[in-house]
């Protein structure tokens, strides 16, 4: 899927940690070349602490290789959020790695996420999304997403 997003300059203020597996990143690869690759925060237990970077390949075929660039520019994944006009009165349910990555990185709950809902600011969470329900069986957590409307993220664990 072609990324429509604009760009965030990473040198004026990159990605907040929470962020981690939800953005793109601009970098130069090895052949002088613009790159993109989806980027996270790896923590190591020495002096380099946590830093922003990529891996490619896979263990299981023994190319698997980590990278930890200059990268210059970001911008999240996944679909954007519909505008409340566009939104009205409904309420969008997305599969968690089918939405877009600004309402992902609202989560906590560590991997374990299934469902996330966009709900207009003044409508209520609807009893079917509650915790212990299809929507979060485990746990449902609820967050104000940066123009008001309620973002709801179910989770098994």
């Amino acid at each position: 899927m072609h990324n429509i997003r604009g760009w965030k300059e990473w040198s004026d203020a990159p990605p907040d940690c929470h962020m981690s597996g939800f953005v793109e990143a601009e970098y130069v690869d090895e052949t002088g070349r613009l790159a993109y690759a989806q980027v996270r925060q790896y923590h190591y237990a020495d002096e380099r602490g946590s830093m922003w970077g990529h891996s490619t390949g896979n263990w299981r075929s023994g190319d698997y290789n980590l990278y930890h660039c200059k990268y210059f520019r970001w911008r999240f994944v996944g679909p954007v959020v519909p505008l409340q006009d566009t939104q009205g009165r409904s309420i969008i349910i997305w599969s968690f790695y089918e939405a877009p990555g600004e309402l992902r990185c609202l989560s906590r709950h560590g991997g374990d996420e299934d469902w996330i809902a966009l709900v207009p600011a003044d409508m209520e969470q609807p009893s079917w999304m509650e915790s212990g329900t299809r929507f979060g069986c485990c746990n449902v957590s609820e967050h104000t997403f940066e123009d008001g409307r309620n973002v709801f993220i179910g989770a098994h664990a």
